[in-house]
């Protein structure tokens, strides 16, 4: 049954003083450098941080509680937030709550719920996970009864993923070699994007070797020069160190590592692993941020072109400062985001303002006329 998360409400998160955002299986935000696109990520990418109870580690790597609260703890004590998510059947669920500055520059629940509304219904009826606690406890709640609905929720925050394949350096993840039994699914970073490729490339399920044979052939349409990839298995008589290196043969036969893709292949390759991997491995909501960096218009617009075809099967929200993307989605999918008097802002497209606009113009150029905004 697929879950779409339909709501997401936030304030006091970094730049987001107050946020209500409605969400569509694709919703593109585009913005400025800081106008504020990647803290809603951010944001998205720490939910599912907190059901592994992850929450410490999330604000300590953040630069603690005063880099997250917005203009720090003595202006914003604490951030809240809420998700709404509605499943096939049009039974509604939310998970919601606060987090309060502490000692030690961290942050703890003030307030954890969930709560749930049948079909027809107006309203939601919640139940409390506690308050004072420093991680989570939405998963142990999840297996009681009692705290119906934590099950429902739990199931569609365990399947929300941040895709950042920004890293390319020659010391990044993505260009790292893999432990042989890291390949069940890719990883936010692709630090095991090697791993996973090589499980694809001799899985024998059907949607394994489709999988496999649609990524192999999106990739040589991006690099014509890629004749095939190899994922290689080393020192396979040694299990307790098998590890798994990208390889690539070119199109004169000759094999190359993974140190020889440029950053703009590199991040292709991983993009679109992560959109054309097996549907029973997608995630259900899917996050991406920027991913035009370093492709060309044509790889680009493949990219686009899968996201919109996948996301009959995982809900996609991509972050974006380039027109040319805004091209290959609908006006009703775009969200314009802005910084205000040191705030973010996220709006929708007004489409009846614009429908005499797109008669004449794309979108693109209309963004580029400065008439909705987003723009530095």
């Amino acid at each position: 049954m697929t879950t779409t998360l339909t709501r997401i409400e936030l304030a006091g998160y970094r730049s987001i003083a107050s946020l209500d955002l409605r969400l569509g299986r694709t919703t593109v935000l585009i913005g400025a450098n800081g106008s504020g696109k990647s803290n809603l990520l951010s944001f998205l990418q720490l939910v599912p941080q907190m059901r592994t109870q992850s929450l410490r580690l999330f604000v300590g790597r953040a630069g603690g509680a005063n880099a997250l609260l917005h203009r720090g703890v003595r202006k914003t004590p604490e951030l809240r937030f809420r998700i709404e998510a509605t499943a096939g059947d049009g039974h509604d669920t939310a998970y919601a709550g606060s987090l309060g500055g502490a000692g030690g520059d961290s942050l703890i629940f003030v307030d954890e719920r969930v709560e749930a509304r049948n079909p027809g219904e107006l309203l939601f009826v919640g139940k409390s996970l506690g308050a004072g606690h420093a991680e989570s406890q939405l998963e142990p709640s999840a297996k009681n009864a009692a705290f119906f609905p934590a099950k429902e929720v739990r199931a569609w925050v365990m399947r929300m993923n941040f895709f950042h394949f920004h890293d390319t350096s020659q010391n990044s993840p993505l260009r790292s070699h893999g432990r042989q039994e890291e390949d069940r699914y890719l990883k936010s970073d692709g630090s095991n994007l090697a791993p996973y490729l090589y499980a694809l490339s001799r899985g024998e399920s059907a949607s394994y070797r489709s999988a496999w044979a649609r990524i192999t052939g999106l990739v040589r349409r991006v690099a014509p020069f890629i004749a095939q990839l190899e994922p290689t298995l080393v020192a396979p008589d040694a299990p307790e160190r098998s590890v798994v290196r990208l390889d690539w043969v070119d199109e004169l036969g000759d094999r190359y590592g993974v140190h020889q893709l440029s950053d703009g292949t590199l991040r292709a390759i991983a993009l679109i692993t992560a959109l054309a991997q097996p549907v029973e491995n997608l995630p259900s909501f899917i996050a991406i941020d920027e991913p035009e960096l370093g492709l060309h218009p044509s790889a680009l617009a493949l990219i686009c072109g899968l996201v919109k075809s996948v996301s009959a099967h995982a809900q996609i929200v991509v972050a974006t400062q380039s027109p040319a993307l805004l091209d290959e989605f609908e006006p009703m999918d775009v969200v314009v985001v802005e910084r205000r008097d040191g705030a973010t802002t996220m709006e929708r497209l007004d489409l009846d303002k614009l429908s005499a606009w797109l008669e004449e113009y794309s979108l693109s150029e209309i963004w580029d006329k400065n008439v909705f905004g987003g723009r530095p």
